[in-house]
């Protein structure tokens, strides 16, 4: 076995992408160089010590999906009446999109429609015939006005040391053939006295008292809008709406309008599809990680990803969650990572297509580079032949991540250093087509 073969059998590959002047994917195809015979890679052939700056990404794929997503079907069959949108489309939650000829359902839907009527007129009658609840509201508003008033006028009398006061004095004075009172009255100001806080202080009781009654009656009439009858008359809306929804296609939720299948006049069945409808603005991959990789993987780590139907388009998102526990698949173990990506406008994005996942696990760093050709291998590890002062020199060195046809390594070496490739023995040989068999 040649170095080169041993160095695609004996190092792990992982993909890197190349931040600078080199740009390349990770490509392994050890037996291009294992069938390859000596002359195919000349003699004395010099190249150069590269410097790049590398990330390290894990590189996986999955499908373009949106969330939320919905595929809108008919409930029930009939004639198409009215279709309100085409593909492209925004709607809100709740438009109704299409809608069926009631006369060409079945009679209990038509039913249906007047017993909503007659269902939402008697739940009306239930919740606006509250006559004593409305009157139950305006007592308790006055009456928290008196209480307010109540307690302000007794904090007034406890605290206030100018309460405005009358003195009344009587004297008894002569007066004609008899006698008389004489009444004079003293205005001045002063802390209250304290027969007016007692008399404050039951005053705001009472009106608390009032003020207790008046919420408990009116809780009572409120809590009659929540009794069985109301429930009842709710739960016959309900029933009589949801039929009458059978009729049409209506929005469950914001978003786009993917696709339409029907148009006004064609007949469908229960359960045919008729709408596409998703949330463009998130979407997301889901993908599978190999066990080997996982660990590198977290939360908040930035990804690309491409689409094999809009190569042209690179999507930016992040890593929001993965799945710790895994799955086997074709014998191997996969995690579930989900990115979920930034938002675009003006561009035709499909669903479902195949997304290419480049997740950066690591920041760029400095490293060194030479062509897979300049690596040796022998019985002391891998080397390169280093040109110093005109004479070739063994460096060893370290392989690690391809980088298409280069291999980062570690060893003695600098940017711009010139390495000789040595013509290799190899002891393959192709066996001849015509010959029928090893000679």
């Amino acid at each position: 076995m040649n170095s080169i073969s041993k160095l695609w059998k004996d190092k792990k590959v992982r993909t890197w992408s190349v931040v600078g002047s080199i740009v390349a994917a990770a490509v392994l195809v050890g037996f291009i160089f294992s069938s390859a015979n000596a002359s195919t890679v000349p003699a004395d052939d010099q190249v150069k010590v590269s410097a790049l700056n590398v990330a390290e990404t894990v590189e996986t794929s999955g499908s373009l999906q949106a969330q939320p997503f919905a595929s809108l079907v008919w409930k029930t069959g009939g004639v198409v009446e009215s279709v309100n949108v085409r593909p492209g489309d925004f709607v809100k939650a709740d438009d109704i999109l299409l809608g069926l000829d009631p006369a060409s359902t079945s009679a209990s839907i038509v039913s249906a429609q007047a017993d909503l009527v007659n269902a939402q007129k008697k739940l009306e009658d239930l919740l606006t015939s509250g006559t004593d609840l409305a009157q139950a509201a305006i007592d308790l508003k006055n009456a928290q006005e008196e209480y307010d008033d109540a307690l302000y006028y007794l904090r007034y009398l406890q605290t206030d040391n100018k309460v405005p006061q009358t003195n009344y004095s009587a004297k008894l004075v002569k007066s004609g053939n008899g006698w008389k009172y004489d009444y004079t009255a003293e205005n001045f100001k002063g802390p209250a006295p304290e027969d007016w806080i007692i008399e404050a202080q039951n005053d705001l009781a009472l009106k608390k008292a009032e003020l207790e009654d008046t919420r408990r009656e009116y809780d009572r009439l409120l809590a009659g809008n929540t009794s069985s009858d109301v429930i009842a008359a709710q739960a016959q809306v309900d029933a009589a709406q949801a039929t009458v929804n059978s009729l049409s296609i209506i929005a469950p939720f914001d978003g786009e309008v993917l696709s339409v299948d029907h148009r006004v006049g064609d007949v469908v069945n229960t359960g045919e599809l008729s709408v596409n409808i998703a949330d463009m603005d998130r979407l997301y991959v889901e993908t599978q990680v190999d066990e080997s990789d996982v660990v590198n993987v977290k939360v908040g780590q930035q990804a690309e990803v491409t689409l094999d139907a809009v190569p042209d388009v690179t999507l930016t998102g992040s890593v929001v969650s993965v799945n710790p526990v895994g799955e086997v698949s074709g014998g191997l173990v996969k995690y579930t990572v989900r990115v979920d990506l930034d938002s675009v406008d003006g561009v035709f994005l499909p669903l479902g297509s195949t997304a290419n996942v480049v997740i950066k696990v690591n920041d760029a760093q400095a490293a060194l580079a030479v062509p897979i050709v300049a690596i040796q291998n022998d019985s002391k590890g891998e080397f390169v032949w280093a040109v110093r002062d005109g004479a070739s020199v063994r460096v060893d060195v370290v392989g690690g991540l391809i980088v298409g046809d280069l291999v980062v390594v570690t060893g003695d070496l600098q940017a711009g250093q010139t390495l000789e490739i040595v013509a290799r023995e190899n002891s393959f040989s192709a066996p001849n087509p015509f010959s029928g068999g090893n000679k």
